[in-house]
């Protein structure tokens, strides 16, 4: 993995270009002393400059194309939008930024490695290099769990075993070849990786700002693996670990209408990450998000109709995690109105989301309703206007199928959902209008994504291939169009 490990050398240029705190050894060499240096580290690669992969949005249900903008302007996710086997070049023949997740997730592992490996020998107290490593912890798990969720199958127990996952690294050797671990060695990783990070943080017995990870944060999203893995008891474990830790507030929407979502104010953040720059245009209360902007200005893709159905009679999250911007509308959530922290996070409400289903899927449909209807009553105007919610069963099940889409749209979980679920499986239609450059419509086009499609996984970089021959390339179709209009 020769590209990644070199990366080492360029973090640390980078880090000793935005900052005095690094020692510096020789014209090449900056090297970190105290554990200040490596909670810095951290802080700024994995917590403030991280992108995480939102554009797997373009691929979900949520987003559909704006059918009058041109075809040039949309072109540019017009191959993830219809999920082509190759995602290396757009639709107008140049090289895509589509796909980066491999290389920024293996840079933040090496970074964390690097820090795992160091951390012991750096000056400060004993419970400070316990939240670092804490936070090494949380991040490699955290990485690993969005590699092997895009770029490998979905975890199934009878699989997983023989299924190709990722690489995996545990340190930062050189090697000039690698195979890819099984989605169970990946997944035992990240399970392990959680587990120490709790102990960690747990034994440092401090609390930083939401800026940074904390125990009940590496529960929550080791409650989202046991939750992609059906391992429901475990779900229910540590997801009532974080209720618990938090005393289960919500943020009431009725009480909140105005300001932003995320903030310090809010008791159900957790922790908050990645530069909102990374997804919004300028500051202005509606910027139109940068991965909307085409050369006229004008939006290209946006919420879907499909979406914007599911949301209840006097569901308040309608207008507080999307607006309209020149006529369609855009994820708030994309927007800096939404927050005024991280681009993301992880908060509470999911934490009684992930045992809602959990408890669900073991009939215990009465606290499966209880957790679920917490959820909703801080999101509407009014429960009375809602109608029955069902109490049990499928219904039930799907409910709580599409609450998750609707509390989480356009957070980076949708497409996840949609590749994991066998109960509530689709089809996926998305319409892609053919203007020209006048803005006259020459036709459309249908592009389907199936139940189990292949294309639910993400092709592995081309970069990667060109530098290790033993790597094993995800088995991906060519996408033709199902219906044309012309």
């Amino acid at each position: 993995m020769k590209k990644v490990f070199l990366f080492i050398s360029l973090c640390f240029a980078l880090l000793s270009s935005c900052s005095d705190f690094l020692k510096e050894e020789d014209k090449d060499k900056v090297i970190p002393r105290t554990v200040d240096h490596f909670l810095q580290i951290m802080h700024r690669e994995a917590f403030i400059t991280n992108k995480m992969n939102y554009l797997t949005e373009f691929m979900t249900d949520d987003i559909e194309e704006r059918a009058r903008t041109s075809s040039k302007d949309k072109n540019v996710y017009k191959n993830l939008y219809t999920w082509q086997r190759n995602l290396e070049l757009d639709a107008n023949g140049d090289n895509a930024n589509v796909n980066v997740s491999w290389e920024l997730a293996y840079r933040l592992i090496l970074i964390c490695n690097y820090v795992m490996e160091n951390i012991d020998d750096a000056i400060g107290e004993e419970n400070e290099k316990d939240f670092v490593r804490g936070e090494a912890y949380f991040v490699r798990a955290r990485s690993y769990f969005e590699l092997v969720n895009l770029y490998a199958k979905h975890y199934d127990v009878e699989t997983a075993a023989t299924e190709p996952g990722v690489p995996r690294h545990l340190g930062t050797g050189v090697e000039d070849t690698y195979t890819r671990s099984s989605v169970a060695v990946i997944y035992d990783l990240i399970e392990a990786d959680l587990k120490e990070a709790i102990r960690q943080f747990s034994n440092s017995g401090l609390k930083k700002s939401l800026w940074h990870p904390n125990a009940e944060t590496a529960m929550l999203l080791l409650s989202r693996m046991y939750l992609y893995k059906s391992d429901w008891d475990n779900c229910i474990d540590y997801a009532t670990r974080v209720i618990d830790a938090n005393g289960g507030r919500l943020w009431n929407l009725k009480e909140h209408r105005e300001g932003t979502f995320v903030n310090t104010t809010n008791p159900e953040i957790l922790h908050t990450y990645g530069d909102r720059s990374s997804l919004c245009g300028d500051s202005g209360e509606t910027a139109v998000p940068s991965i909307y902007e085409s050369s006229t200005g004008a939006v290209t893709y946006g919420v879907s109709i499909d979406l914007l159905r599911t949301f209840l009679t006097g569901d308040l999250r309608a207008g507080k995690y999307m607006k309209v911007v020149s006529g369609t509308s855009v994820p708030t959530k994309w927007l800096n109105a939404f927050t005024d922290m991280g681009a993301f996070t992880y908060r509470v409400s999911e934490a009684y989301l992930n045992r809602a289903e959990a408890y669900a899927f073991k009939n215990m449909d009465a606290e499966a309703y209880a957790d679920v209807v917490k959820v909703v009553e801080n999101r509407v105007e009014d429960m009375a206007s809602v109608g029955n919610i069902a109490e049990s069963g499928v219904e039930l099940k799907r409910f709580i199928f599409d609450e998750r889409r609707r509390e989480f749209c356009f957070e980076g979980q949708r497409w996840y959902d949609l590749k994991r679920t066998k109960l509530f499986a689709k089809q996926i239609n998305h319409k892609f209008t053919e203007v020209n450059n006048t803005g006259t419509t020459m036709g459309t086009e249908i592009y389907m994504l199936a139940p189990n499609d292949p294309n639910y996984i993400y092709p592995i970089p081309q970069n990667e291939l060109n530098v290790n021959n033993v790597i094993q390339q995800n088995e991906r179709v060519d996408k033709l169009p199902i219906k044309e209009d012309y």
